[in-house]
Parts: C-alpha cells; structure tokens; sequence
C-alpha cells in the first residue's frame, strides 16, 4: 500500500470509530425516561398522615383539633387505627430521662434503641408491647413513678372529589410541623405515595 493508500484507510477508519461513538452516546442519552411534569417525582407524594395522639384523647377532640389546623386539601380520618408495633409510651420528666434510659436499658434494652419525642417538660418513650410483660420493666416503671399509656393512632388520608389525592412533600411537612405544637399529638408521621 502506498502513503496515500493508508492515510485514506486510517481516515475511513477513524470516522467509523466515531460514528460508533457518537451513536452509542445518543443511545445512552435518549433511553432515559422522560420527565413527568404533570405529577412530582415519586417519594414526594403525600397521601395522607399517621398521627400518633396521647392516651385518652376522644373521636371528637381529634376532629376538633384536625379542623382547627390548616390543611389544605379535603382528609378522612379514620380513628385509632394502630396496627403498629408502637403500642404504648410512658411520660418521663425532663430531669429523669437519662436515669430512665439507662435503667430500662440495663436489661433488655427495652427503650435504648427507641427515640424519645420532648413535649415541653417531658419526655415520650415507645415502649413496645412485650416489655409490658417483663417483671424488670414494671419495676422500673414503679420505682419512678411512671404510668404504661397507651398510643392513639389516626390514620388521614387526603381526597379530591371521590379520589384519593396527595399533596407536596413540602406542604405536608409544614402541616406535620404545626400538628406537633399540639399538647395532645405525640408525633405525626407523613404517608408517601409510589406509583
């Protein structure tokens, strides 16, 4: 082959290399899905709230307080509804909690692995069902003082018309946040929707 011969081979080759490149790189670019503007990104659909009440708290106290909150978009609310694992709490004053804890813990880590929800000067603790049955717990809970309640669960779910309906993560939160001022909500948690 003479020096024109292989420049021209070389080339032909060089430009296939590159038509392949730039083939594969719209390839990869085009199979992404697109983007879906008519409804948010999935895991920032709201679709309802679990709320977490104190023990005690009326069908109609929970109505009251609901309708005095500002949510934006039509509910159902369906009333004590636990189907959890977070039964019940005990209260724990603010200067005793660290004591509690550790107490609780020394056994079977009845509470350790638990977050505790500060409600003004005290503190809420999920204690679950079996610790309820443990002698070691129930003397701890005498030699302080504390009381086994018991958690109300209400379950939101937000509507449009006759459909189930969502709202923005963001709006949600700012709903959450205001719920938890209450005295009578322990913690409100947000219901996402997937599709």
């Amino acid at each position: 082959m003479n020096k024109i011969s292989k420049k021209i081979a070389f080339f032909i080759v060089f430009l296939t290399l590159l038509i392949i490149t730039g083939v594969f790189i719209k390839m990869t670019v085009d199979t992404k899905p697109p983007v879906n503007t008519s409804f948010p990104v999935p895991g920032s659909q709201v679709g309802g709230l679990y709320i977490q009440f104190k023990d005690g708290i009326s069908e109609s106290e929970v109505k009251t307080i609901l309708q005095n909150s500002n949510m934006t978009v039509d509910y159902r609310m369906e009333y004590d509804t636990n189907s959890t694992d977070e039964i019940y709490y005990i209260m724990v004053d603010k200067n005793k909690i660290t004591d509690v804890r550790d107490e609780l813990g020394k056994e079977n880590n009845w509470t350790k692995s638990v977050p505790a929800i500060k409600k003004g000067n005290y503190y809420i603790i999920t204690v679950y069902e079996q610790a309820t049955y443990d002698k070691n717990f129930l003397e701890v809970l005498d030699k302080y003082d504390l009381q086994l309640k018991r958690f109300v669960w209400c379950e939101i779910r937000f509507y449009k018309g006759s459909k189930n309906w969502w709202i923005p993560e963001k709006e949600a939160i700012k709903i959450k946040n205001e719920l938890e001022q209450n005295e009578n909500i322990c913690t409100v948690m947000l219901s996402y929707l997937y599709p």
